[in-house]
């Protein structure tokens, strides 16, 4: 049995593909997209999703899941653009998550059917829809599209012997999301890392009187975030997620402080955002490997006061980032101590 995981670089964004096998078996797993740029051009230079993608084309593989977490342009753009070509993700993945504005409206009630639209971007360098106009929705509606709303209240989910446990979004996220169909920050609002940064504060700067405020955003509210079970394997991916949703319904399937969930790894929420990752959510989960994907290019991601929660947590948890940079903007020279704890993801991590 053999699994790894890659965390693409995939800008500020998020683009994860798990590769499981056993018994001469295959399963793939693709997990958001990026923005638009982690695919790339098709005549243009190979970004890492199309890069990936035409790996497995070459190897007559398929993808057998890919979950779209939320609709964030961090997470869906690059999706998106992959949709476009119909040799791409149209036929290379065998099913798709995805809780469209349509899927639910459909569950609980129609909406402004006006906010029905995430666009993309079609084949050609300027920037239109969706080939031939259509949105993802629609794109998906002719494929193996899961049409059942994904929420943090089904049954755990099997596919090929992997189980899913969902954890977000819960049903009160979505009904949110359906009232408000957008992303989550306009252009303008965007904030540079160099802006918003707390890098240049030392470790020790966010160990006392660490208060914990919760994002608010509602795209982020609807993320599907999951404990992954294969076989003796457990990895927790938690997209932009709440922590106290998460927090929750940790809860409810018996974790706590005295009884943490035990993973190999985690995907950390909202690319180490200040606001997803708590104190009391970390108190519910052991694990050594944490995995931060952002380059840090925008929103000032990650926090620092993040990953001093993390390493504080647990004595032998280690943070691993997609980027070297980062690691070389939070160090300070206080921060000796921790050096050895911050290291870059491999190419393809075995778990």
């Amino acid at each position: 049995m053999s699994t790894t995981i890659q965390i693409l670089h995939a800008s500020h964004g998020d683009c994860i593909f798990l590769r499981h096998e056993q018994d001469g078996n295959t399963f793939n797993l693709l997990i958001d997209g990026g923005p638009p740029d982690t695919f790339g051009q098709l005549y243009g230079y190979a970004k890492p999703l199309r890069l990936l993608l035409e790996e497995l084309k070459a190897r007559g593989e398929f993808i057998d899941l890919a979950v779209i977490t939320h609709v964030d342009d961090d997470h869906i753009g690059g999706f998106l653009e992959a949709m476009s070509f119909d040799d791409y993700l149209p036929s290379l993945v065998k099913e798709f998550w995805f809780n469209s504005y349509g899927l639910i409206s459909s569950e609980y009630g129609e909406l402004d059917t006006n906010k029905n639209e995430v666009k993309g971007v079609a084949g050609t360098e300027k920037k239109t829809s969706i080939t031939q106009g259509v949105t993802l929705e629609e794109k998906l509606s002719r494929l193996n599209w899961y049409k059942q709303v994904i929420h943090n209240e089904v049954s755990p989910i099997t596919r090929s012997g992997l189980e899913f446990t969902i954890l977000s979004p819960s049903v009160k996220a979505l009904k949110r999301l359906g009232r408000a169909w957008e992303r989550e920050y306009p252009p303008a609002e965007k904030k540079t890392a160099k802006k918003e940064s707390d890098h240049k504060f030392p470790f020790s700067h966010f160990l006392n009187g660490d208060r914990f405020k919760s994002d608010r955003s509602i795209p982020n509210g609807s993320s599907i975030a999951f404990i992954l079970r294969i076989g003796d394997v457990r990895l927790l991916l938690l997209a932009d997620s709440y922590a106290s949703t998460v927090q929750r319904k940790l809860k409810l399937l018996g974790y706590s402080p005295n009884n943490p969930l035990k993973c190999n790894l985690v995907k950390v929420s909202h690319h180490g955002s200040k606001g997803n990752t708590s104190q009391g959510l970390l108190s519910l989960i052991s694990s050594k490997k944490y995995v931060v994907s952002t380059d840090g290019s925008i929103f000032g991601h990650p926090d620092k006061r993040t990953i001093a929660r993390i390493l504080s947590a647990q004595a032998d948890s280690n943070v691993y980032f997609n980027y070297e940079s980062v690691i070389r903007g939070i160090l300070q020279p206080e921060d000796a101590d921790y050096a050895n704890r911050l290291h870059v993801c491999e190419g393809k991590m075995v778990i």
